[in-house]
C-alpha cells in the first residue's frame, strides 16, 4: 500500500556543521574506504524510514562528487574533486557521461538549516536560501537528514524538445545511482521520488525558468 507522507526540511536533524547562511567548502572525498562497487551495489537499497541520525559531511561530500563530480587529470595522477586545478594537465571529466558537451545537471542539498547548491568545479556548497519549508509529498520519511535535488538546466542543452528532456532525465538517472552506490558504502539509505511538486521547488529555490527539478533523494541512516 503506497502512503503518501510529507517531508518537511524544519523536521530534518539540524545540520551540526557551520554554514548556516554562508558557503561550505567540502572536505576531501573519501577515495578508498574498502568496499568495492560491485558490494556497494549488493547493499544499496532504498528506505522510507530514516533514524534521523547525523550524516558526516565527509559522506555528503563523496556522495555529491559520485553523482556529479569532477576528476582531473594531473600528469599520470588521477585527482578527485577539486584538489589541484591549476595542476590539471587535461581537460576535466564529471562522474557521469553528458549528451553534449556543457554540463546542464544542477544539484542542490536540502538541509535543516537552508538550501544550497552543489558547485562540482570548486567542490563546495554555495548557500541559495535559509527558506527550508519546502514540502516534499511522495513515499519518503520525515527523519531522512537532507533531500538532493537533481535538476536540469535547458539552457545548456541543444533547443528544447521531448527527446532533450529524456536525456536529462537519463543523465539525472546516472547522477542518482551514483549517489545510491556511494552512501551505500557509507550505510547510508536513500529514497528517490519523480513526484514531486516542482513549482514549489522551483519558488523556494529561487530557481530560473530554465531549470527543471527532475528528482529528488531522501538520504539519511536507516532505522
Amino acid at each position: 500500500m503506497k502512503i503518501a507522507v510529507v517531508i518537511c526540511l524544519t523536521c530534518l536533524i539540524a545540520a551540526s556543521f557551520a554554514g548556516a547562511g554562508q558557503d561550505i567548502a567540502l572536505p576531501k572525498i573519501e577515495a578508498k574506504i574498502g568496499m568495492d562497487v560491485l558490494q556497494a551495489m549488493e547493499s544499496r537499497s532504498a528506505s522510507r524510514s530514516f533514524s534521523g541520525g547525523e550524516v558526516p559531511l565527509k559522506v555528503i561530500s563523496t556522495i555529491l562528487w559520485a553523482g556529479y563530480g569532477i576528476i582531473l587529470e594531473s600528469g599520470d595522477k588521477t585527482v578527485h574533486g577539486y584538489d589541484a586545478l591549476s595542476g590539471a594537465t587535461s581537460q576535466d571529466r564529471y562522474t557521469i557521461p553528458w549528451g553534449w558537451g556543457d554540463p546542464y545537471l544542477k544539484v542542490y542539498l536540502l538541509l535543516a538549516n537552508g538550501a544550497y547548491e552543489y558547485l562540482p568545479e570548486e567542490h563546495k556548497l554555495k548557500f541559495v536560501t535559509n527558506n527550508n519549508l519546502i514540502d516534499v509529498s511522495g513515499s519518503g520519511g520525515s527523519d531522512a537528514y537532507g533531500v538532493i535535488v537533481i535538476a536540469a538546466d535547458y539552457n545548456e542543452m541543444p533547443s528544447f524538445n521531448e527527446e532533450i528532456r529524456n536525456v536529462a532525465f537519463m543523465s539525472a538517472g546516472s547522477a542518482a545511482q551514483n549517489m545510491y552506490v556511494a552512501g551505500a558504502v557509507f550505510k547510508i539509505q536513500m529514497l528517490t521520488q519523480v513526484s514531486i511538486p516542482n513549482k514549489a521547488l522551483k519558488k523556494r529555490l529561487n530557481l530560473p525558468k530554465s531549470v527543471e527539478p527532475l528528482t529528488i533523494l531522501s538520504f539519511g541512516y536507516s532505522d
